[in-house]
This record gives structure tokens, C-alpha cells and sequence, in this order.
């Protein structure tokens, strides 16, 4: 039930029905435009829907005033209709207010409609106008919250990468790819897409601040998810002997199992540091394909090195939040 009062169409619906009403108890003419303007008012997000009602309150404005005077000097007709909407409409893009332009436009044209023009249609559109984007602007602060999505979506992602990173250190021993790894990457590939496009929602929802959290989290994710293709890349071309692969696919687990917000990586980037140097110290290639084994293994370790890098510096970055 909460969900659907949180819906754009209800929203709509009843700001619509609110502000024609308010208007009508008040007697303004043509009340029925202010429940127009709280449909147009109505956003996604809170602070699309404070910069969109700030937009439409200057063009709207600007569009009674503009009337008002033209229509004084030259009269109330369609001629000078047209040249209002040959000056207002260049002004809202000059000014980038065009979110306004079809509300003022409509407001114009009750003046041009009136016999008697004077202050207190001034007075009328102005009311309609302010009674519009006021009940829509009430609306647009009761959103969904989607904290909670975006926790349970990080929650799956995270499992994504438990995953393909463990098989990957099965697959070192194994030679061998699992039939499922192409679908695991589209998977989280367009999880991840999804969640980005909710973090842009959360974040628009805080009015006079922003919460870099939640859109550096995801970023965090996604150069991650390239360091794990990149090493996917390089480790499925390589062979080396048991013991050097054993070690290797040992450290990818512990990598894989230690997947969770709050690890900063630091013991397993020292962890690294020690494997990379006992590698370092192993006798020279002695042919072609030991040195393209050992090259290949270097830059597995390098891949999987920013992979943890990545995320310290997310830590970091934000070690005073969640």
C-alpha cells in the first residue's frame, strides 16, 4: 500500500486534485491550471523536482509580467500572442528555464482571454501558479527510499564476485572454465548497470547535500569488475607447475572469501607483496614458454594487486561511513 501512495501516477493524481481544489475554495479563475502544474511538478527525485519548481516559479513570472505589459500596451489578441511567445520563449532558454515555458505559455493565456486586464490577474496566476508547484513540491518529498534496494543489491554483487573469483582459483588448478562463467558476468554486469542508475536516484533525493557513498561504492564495483576480466584474460592462458599454480589458486580463494564492505585489503596486499617476491625468487625460464608462463603470471598478480588497490582506496576514501 505504501509503495503505490509512493507511485509518480498517484502522486500526480492526487497533487492534481488537491491543488484544483485549494484553488477552487479560494475562488481563483481557471483553478483547473493549477492541478495541471502540479502534474508537470511532479519528479523522480527531490532534487530534481526543488530545481525543476524553481525553474517554472522564475519562468512563470517572468510570462505574467511579460503578458501584462504587452497586453496593456497592444492589446489582448492573438497577434500579440504570438509576439509574447516569440520574446518568452527565447528568454526561458536563455535563462535554461525552459521547464517553464508550457506553464507560462498556458498563464499567458488567461490574460489574453480576459476583458478587464488588471493587477489582480497578476495576483490570480501568481496564486495558481504558487498553489501548483507547492502541494506537487509536498508530493515530491514523500519518495521510496531505496537504501534497502541498494543494500541488497550490493549484497548480491559482492556474492557475484565471491564467485567467479573462487572459480577462478578452482579453474587454476582445474584448467578448466566453468560453463556457467559467461552468464555470471552478464549477470552482475547489468546488476551493477541497475544499481548505478538507483545510487543516481538515492543521491538525488538528498536536497541540500550529497552522499558520495553510494555512487563511489558502485564505481568501486565496476573497476573492479574490469581488474576480474582482465586477469580472467591472462591467468586461462597460462601453465605452470603444480606447486606455483596450487599457491597461486590458494591466495585467489582467500581473495574470493574475503569479499565484504568492510575489508580494507591491507593483509592480503601484503599477502601478495610476499607471494610476487617468492615468484621473483624462482630459478630463470629456461625456454620461450616458461618465460610467456612467468610474464603471464606476473600480470595475473598485477591484475588481482588492483583489484585489492581498488578497494583499500575506496576504504579510505570513505572509512568514516557505513
Amino acid at each position: 500500500m505504501i509503495k503505490y501512495l509512493q507511485s509518480k501516477t498517484v502522486k500526480m493524481a492526487f497533487s492534481a486534485t488537491i491543488a484544483i481544489i485549494i484553488s477552487n475554495y479560494i475562488g481563483l479563475q481557471f483553478g483547473v491550471t493549477s492541478g495541471i502544474i502540479a502534474i508537470l511538478s511532479i519528479q523522480d527525485t527531490k532534487k530534481e523536482a526543488l530545481l525543476v519548481g524553481g525553474k517554472r516559479m522564475i519562468s512563470s513570472t517572468i510570462a505574467i509580467l511579460l503578458s501584462y505589459v504587452l497586453y496593456v500596451l497592444l492589446g489582448n489578441n492573438s497577434i500579440v500572442f504570438g509576439l509574447f511567445l516569440l520574446i518568452f520563449i527565447p528568454i526561458t532558454k536563455a535563462l535554461k528555464i525552459s521547464e517553464g515555458m508550457v506553464v507560462g505559455a498556458v498563464l499567458s493565456t488567461h490574460l489574453l482571454m480576459s476583458t478587464n486586464i488588471n493587477t489582480s490577474w497578476i495576483i490570480n496566476e501568481a496564486k495558481l501558479n504558487a498553489i501548483g508547484i507547492g502541494v506537487a513540491m509536498i508530493f515530491n518529498l514523500y519518495t521510496a527510499s531505496l537504501e534497502n534496494e541498494f543494500e541488497k543489491n550490493k549484497a548480491r554483487i559482492e556474492d557475484y564476485f565471491r564467485a567467479i573469483i573462487s572459480d577462478m582459483a578452482v579453474s587454476l588448478v582445474t584448467q578448466a572454465v566453468p560453463i556457467y562463467e559467461q552468464q555470471v558476468h552478464l549477470s552482475v554486469e547489468k546488476l551493477i548497470k541497475d544499481t548505478k542508475i538507483m545510487v543516481q536516484v538515492i543521491n538525488n533525493n538528498y536536497l541540500f547535500k550529497s552522499n558520495d557513498y553510494y555512487i563511489g561504492y558502485i564505481d568501486m564495483r565496476t573497476i573492479q569488475l574490469d581488474a576480474i576480466k582482465r586477469m580472467q584474460r591472462h591467468f586461462s592462458r597460462f601453465y605452470m607447475k603444480y606447486e606455483q599454480t596450487r599457491i597461486l589458486s590458494e591466495f585467489t580463494n582467500e581473495v574470493a572469501l574475503n569479499i565484504h564492505e568492510d575489508n580494507d585489503c591491507v593483509d592480503l596486499i601484503n599477502k601478495l607483496d610476499f607471494l610476487r617476491t617468492d615468484y621473483q625468487n624462482m630459478d630463470l625460464p629456461k625456454n620461450r614458454t616458461e618465460f610467456e608462463n612467468r610474464a603471464l603470471l606476473f600480470q595475473f598478480l598485477n591484475d588481482l594487486e588492483d583489484f585489492l588497490v581498488i578497494k583499500k582506496k575506496f576504504k579510505e576514501l570513505f572509512k568514516n561511513i557505513k
